[in-house]
């Protein structure tokens, strides 16, 4: 059972970060961690270009060093299981909930500003906004942004961190990048069946016509999903929220709970790649907001198929609608059988999907080599659980946060040329 996996993984990465903090913990007693980092900070800031990030003409990896608006928040970033949304007027990734790395399940919000990387590597700001209202902590839950409105649009999601009490509330937080009015969170009540509790689901959002669509997930008992709802006037704008359940046409996917999955306005298609149990299909399902037509799965890879990145769940992925092309980062995979080894792995690469919503020419898959903005080499650690967002101004992939299985990760890294162009 994907349960009893996910709890023996939780297990491994326990003992990593308890004897990370323990080593934390005896080093203090010498000098507190977060004078190290300030420390760390001066001296980084005395070298010449340290601030400065070089242009780059293909893809390429980029390590961001925000400061940090209160000292806690240097431990606050340490986490996993979070949901983010990006607002690219403002430059502003706006991060809720995740595992912090005492296994507390948290519901704070925080901002990062000069997310893109644009200003410079040490020029953004990690801070915690102030609100008198949350939503219950939680993770595995899914989050969709409406830029327009400036509204962060939260669902369901698990209330402890094995996923043991799953959620299916609705939360919507006003002036999300915290510009424009003071943050509130709502939370909705919509009309009609609500879908049932789930975690480890899939959302994507169709902002020309205000329509929160959800798939899949791991419900009550550790059930697999793979029903598809659809939430309109899903900001809390514009009329009574309502779910709708979708009931598509096809066969349904191989992709199911922690997929990856994108949306293209123009067609009006989801895309789903991979998910429980190490799969690497990809599947479209047209009509995806129900107002079209009738919803249709279809597969455009068939799981196994040749050329494809290794099968697996966890991955995250963006997708560029004007180039229609899916990129997808990290995950966790099956290494083989051999003993005593845990026969899983975590993955840091980089794959795009052409015609990644099944139109315009035959689906394929060409992995990415990005270099490193800087001297040396190095690259995002390998991860699962982590935050992936889109900025379409500057064709970036910005990754945040996750976890391994010696490290809990903290500092955001921006891919430019993400597409592949």
């Amino acid at each position: 059972m994907k349960s009893q996996l996910v709890r023996n993984l939780k297990t491994v990465f326990g003992v990593a970060l308890l004897v990370s903090l323990i080593g934390t913990a005896i080093d203090s007693k010498a000098q507190d961690p977060r004078a190290r980092l300030l420390q760390h900070d001066a001296r980084l800031g005395q070298r010449p270009h340290a601030n400065q990030l070089q242009p780059t003409s293909g893809p390429t990896w980029s390590l961001l060093v925000p400061s940090y608006g209160s000292p806690d928040i240097y431990f606050d970033v340490l986490i996993s299981e979070q949901s983010a949304v990006y607002d690219p007027d403002s430059n502003t990734m706006i991060v809720f909930g995740g595992l912090d790395q005492n296994d507390m399940v948290r519901n704070t919000v925080m901002l990062e500003s000069n997310a893109n990387g644009s200003a410079g590597m040490e020029a953004g700001t990690w801070t915690e906004p102030s609100l008198s209202t949350f939503p219950p902590a939680r993770v595995f839950h899914s989050a969709v942004y409406d830029q327009t409105n400036n509204r962060m649009i939260v669902f369901g999601g698990c209330a402890d961190y094995l996923c043991g009490i799953p959620l299916n509330d609705t939360w919507v937080l006003s002036n999300a990048n915290g510009q424009g009015g003071a943050m509130a969170w709502t939370q909705l009540s919509p009309t009609g069946s609500l879908p049932s509790p789930r975690g480890y689901h899939n959302a994507v959002y169709d902002a020309t016509n205000n329509r929160m669509i959800v798939y899949s997930g791991e419900g009550t008992s550790s059930v697999s999903l793979s029903d598809v709802w659809v939430l309109s006037n899903a900001n809390g704008l514009g009329g009574t929220p309502a779910w709708t359940q979708l009931s598509p046409t096809g066969s349904t996917p191989d992709a199911k709970d922690e997929s990856a999955a994108v949306y293209d306005p123009t067609t009006n298609t989801m895309t789903v790649f991979g998910g429980y149990s190490f799969v690497n299909s990809v599947w479209t399902l047209s009509n995806a907001n129900g107002l079209t037509g009738t919803p249709a799965w279809k597969n455009i890879i068939a799981n196994g198929a040749a050329g494809a990145p290794r099968a697996r769940y966890g991955a995250q992925a963006i997708y560029d609608p004007a180039g229609n092309r899916m990129t997808i980062f990290g995950g966790v995979g099956d290494f083989g059988p051999t003993n005593p080894d845990l026969d899983v792995g975590m993955f840091n690469d980089v794959w795009v999907l052409a015609n990644a919503n099944g139109s315009g020419g035959v689906p394929s898959w060409t992995q990415l080599h990005p270099k490193f903005n800087g001297d040396g080499v190095m690259t995002p650690g390998a991860r699962l659980w982590f935050s992936t967002v889109r900025d379409p101004n500057t064709n970036s992939m910005i990754i945040f946060g996750g976890i391994a299985f010696e490290a809990a990760y903290g500092s955001p890294w921006v891919l430019s040329h993400a597409n592949g162009l």
